[in-house]
């Protein structure tokens, strides 16, 4: 399996980024030059490496990496329930989270199913969904 494929993308990663997320992972997208366009690679290492700059250096946070972020379950005092959110593949076709409630009558679209092509790229974007809708505190995280 290709690194990319085990990594969010480079554009999860600067959503990441861009919500607060910055923590020290092994893999990071590296753009071009001017921090633009598509990113070059990915490289094995820490920014503090010097051969990366905080302006085109992103983390590429693996499928494990956003395993540990992602909560299983999110309980929600003020309303008596909890959600627990679930992954799983369709047959080789795609992967998938849902989150499924412990009450009967929370309206589901409140919490939408996500599709993507890899694990780690269904798993950062219910990481982006959930902290952009205040169910995760950036502050929180850690690995």
């Amino acid at each position: 399996m290709k690194l990319e494929e085990q990594v969010c993308t480079f554009d999860q990663s600067v959503k990441l980024a861009e919500l607060g997320v910055n923590l020290t992972t092994a893999f990071y997208w590296v753009a071009n030059g001017n921090g633009q366009g598509d990113p070059v690679k990915i490289r094995l290492g820490l920014k503090e490496d010097g051969h990366q700059t905080a302006e085109s250096c992103y983390p590429a946070y693996t499928t494990a990496e956003l395993g540990i972020l992602l909560p299983y379950e999110l309980n929600l005092e003020e309303e008596d329930l909890y959600i627990q959110g679930t992954i799983g593949n369709r047959r080789g076709e795609f992967y998938y989270i849902w989150f499924q409630s412990s009450l009967d009558n929370v309206e589901w679209e409140l919490f939408p199913a996500i599709e993507k092509d890899t694990e780690a790229q269904a798993r950062a974007d219910a990481l982006i969904w959930l902290i952009e809708n205040n169910y995760v505190s950036v502050a929180d995280l850690t690995i």
